[in-house]
């Protein structure tokens, strides 16, 4: 049920007290979420949502009844990155509600505007993943449940206007996995499907006929020792001028890139490169328009993965959306080097059928690099879909242009309870672009998935159970099979949160002539205080929890002998704000007398506290010991490797301020000290 909505124009603003009685919000349109999407049935829990608009703001008002204890332990706003299920997962650890809006359609960007039972926020942008404006939200806890107020500014929203907009209204009930909505049909699988959002249309919107430009300056202050670089000091600017309503060029100078928040440090075993979330502001913006699709992955690949471009000097962009078209372009350049790429894509109106071309180009001295590629995807709307990528490279380091090329395709069916999804690809073992990410060049073959769930009555002990089998055979070009893995898998989830998962299988990879066991698939895992979300596309993953506890075992032949991993962690809460992590993680590389055993600890303490709203404080302790396995077993640590890192953020309306000692992504620590501060003009922060 596609429903419509109308908003007439609000004369005065509602109260945004979610204590206040909801009568004032009586007269303003209403509607229920009535349908569950995660289990396909009726929703367990009652919400009814009132929407209204000035012109200015759309102001949206939660009441949810709530038997279940009420989850919400978030306290500082924009903690929890990328919002909820627009980039495909639940990333929410407390109880949720959100507010879909694409004011352009298929043709437009999404935006989401998300709340807790505390009234602390999350959003996102398909347009810009550092999309973090400014905007109000407050919540109210009772003994039935709690209430939310939003005002969310029109003026964020690019391609805001009087008319119809779709939209969608959602809430997420942390301790049973429920996702229930305002308009649906009864196949609908992910809570955010445009496809199946709702009309809603606004009376007026009161704004510019562009949005403001926005121009973000940071000075940063680095105290350093001799060997860390020495003290110094920069400035720099980040900025984005609107051209259209949904169209801008944006660019950087003389950047900084510390990422002095992020930690992507680990030692668990891989013989995959390791992929990073990109953070940078020239690169987060209009990074929706690039990548290809891919069904049952066994070996990420892209022509285009930012982290691989150093840090530019400058760069230059251009983004924006027309009609069913996008096209964005950026240019960064560097020291001696010049990284440069381009997308164009289609969307049909009812999101079935989507097309998309790139072009990425590597010049560096003595090596230039060209990939070009294309992909097409169809979605039926209900059950079914499918998708062809192809991309071609050339340039210096390309030899054999007639094994530079990679294509890929498949599809599948899932609904609620069960997937099949198959694909085959080819992949030349000259195809490694120089901005691109290929883990595993010159294979040919095919990859199966399929998962199985059982949802049980929710007064049931078992909240659910389920089986998953994923398998890919591969074949190399000098020696016959590359690669190949297996894994099946038992989950089973109680009602009580803890998740019981079995698993047996096994992985082998060629190095050179040598087919050689990976395997680390026997095993289980056992957390208490898990997620409750389930989705068979990304089975067995059961969505984020604020106070996990998780003990799991792996074993498996592993290059010259057996290698056994155990995990260990925890998370309490240490007072309303703050939480404590451990983490125990080990692994031993059983050699059999061949060589000396390779047996590496990974020991971590980690304390954050959300000081308000706004600001929030962590500290973190690691220690690394021992050797680690081999081949690649996932990390640089050759003995002893220590590292201490401390950060604090604080944000205002218009500024944020960064201060940090150490670095959380290097093995040892590094001893400096940065005091990072940035300035926001006009438009608000990834707007």
């Amino acid at each position: 049920m596609m429903l419509p909505l109308v908003l007439p124009a609000a004369q005065i603003a509602p109260s945004l007290d979610p204590a206040h009685n909801v009568s004032e919000w009586s007269q303003f349109p209403g509607v229920p979420l009535e349908w569950d999407v995660a289990h396909g049935r009726s929703a367990g829990e009652g919400t009814s949502v009132h929407v209204t608009s000035d012109g200015k703001f759309l102001y949206v008002r939660f009441d949810a009844v709530q038997h279940e204890p009420v989850i919400a332990v978030q306290q500082s706003n924009d903690t929890v990155t990328g919002g909820s299920n627009i980039n495909n997962g639940i990333a929410y650890s407390d109880d949720a509600v959100w507010v879909d809006l694409w004011p352009s359609g298929a043709s437009g960007f999404q935006y989401q505007f998300e709340s807790n039972p505390n009234g602390t926020h999350n959003e996102a942008s398909s347009e810009n993943a550092g999309f973090a404006p400014q905007w109000e939200s407050h919540g109210h806890q009772s003994g039935d449940g709690y209430t939310v107020t939003m005002a969310i500014p029109l003026g964020v929203v690019h391609g805001a206007h009087a008319g119809a907009w779709r939209m969608q209204f959602v809430r997420y009930v942390r301790s049973t996995g429920e996702l229930s909505v305002w308009s649906y049909d009864a196949t609908q699988t992910n809570p955010d499907d445009l496809s199946r959002a709702g009309t809603v249309t606004l009376a007026v919107v009161a704004r510019p006929p562009l949005p403001s430009p926005r121009i973000g300056v940071y000075g940063l202050g680095d105290m350093s020792s001799r060997s860390a670089g020495g003290s110094t000091s920069r400035m720099g600017a980040d900025f984005s001028v609107p051209v259209t309503q949904t169209a801008s060029i944006f660019g950087t100078l003389h950047p900084d890139y510390s990422n002095v928040e992020l930690d992507q440090q680990t030692i668990s075993p891989t013989v995959y490169q390791r992929t990073y979330n990109e953070v940078r502001p020239f690169f987060t913006q209009a990074a929706g328009f690039y990548g290809f699709n891919c069904d049952v992955c066994s070996g990420f690949r892209t022509s285009l993965y930012t982290p691989a471009i150093p840090t530019p000097s400058q760069g230059y962009a251009f983004e924006g959306k027309q009609g069913n078209f996008g096209l964005t372009g950026f240019d960064a350049i560097g020291d001696r080097r010049n990284d440069s790429a381009a997308a164009f894509n289609f969307n049909s109106d009812d999101t079935h059928w989507g097309i998309g071309i790139d072009h990425v180009k590597a010049d560096l001295p003595g090596l230039v690099d060209d990939t070009n590629g294309g992909t097409v995807s169809w979605f039926s709307g209900k059950y079914m879909n499918a998708y062809l990528d192809y991309s071609r490279e050339s340039g210096t380091n390309v030899l054999d242009t007639s094994q530079a090329e990679w294509i890929d395709g498949g599809g599948g069916w899932s609904n609620q309870h069960f997937a099949l999804y198959g694909s085959m690809r080819k992949v030349g073992s000259d195809f490694n672009p120089v901005d691109g990410f290929d883990s595993h060049p010159g294979v040919a073959g095919y990859a199966l998935y399929s998962a199985r769930i059982w949802n049980f009555d929710p007064k049931s002990f078992l909240s659910s159970a389920g089986v998953s089998y994923f398998m890919d055979r591969y074949q190399g070009v000098a020696f016959g099979q590359a690669q190949s893995d297996n894994q099946v898998l038992l989950d089973l989830l109680t009602k009580n949160t803890i998740d019981l998962q079995l698993y047996s299988g096994s992985d082998y990879w060629r190095f050179g002539p040598t087919l050689t066991p990976i395997s680390q698939n026997g095993g289980f895992s056992l957390t208490y205080h898990s997620g409750m979300q389930n989705n068979v596309n990304n089975f067995p993953s059961h969505g984020a929890s604020s106070t996990p506890t998780s003990i799991s075992y792996s074993t498996g032949r592993y290059g010259a002998g057996r290698l056994d991993t155990w995990f260990r962690s925890t998370t309490m809460r240490a007072g309303m704000r703050g939480s404590l992590t451990f983490t125990v993680d080990n692994t031993a590389q059983w050699l059999r007398g061949l060589a000396p055993d390779n047996v590496q600890w990974f020991d971590s303490l980690a304390y954050s506290y959300q000081i308000d709203r706004d600001s929030s404080f962590a500290v973190g302790l690691r220690r690394v010991i021992g050797m680690p396995p081999q081949p690649n077993g996932g990390g640089n640590c050759l003995g002893t490797c220590s590292n201490i890192s401390v950060a604090f953020h604080k944000r205002f309306n218009h500024e944020e301020v960064y201060a940090a000692y150490g670095d959380p992504n290097t093995l040892v620590t590094v001893p400096q000290a940065i005091l990072k501060i940035i300035f926001y003009m006009g438009s608000q922060k990834g707007t």
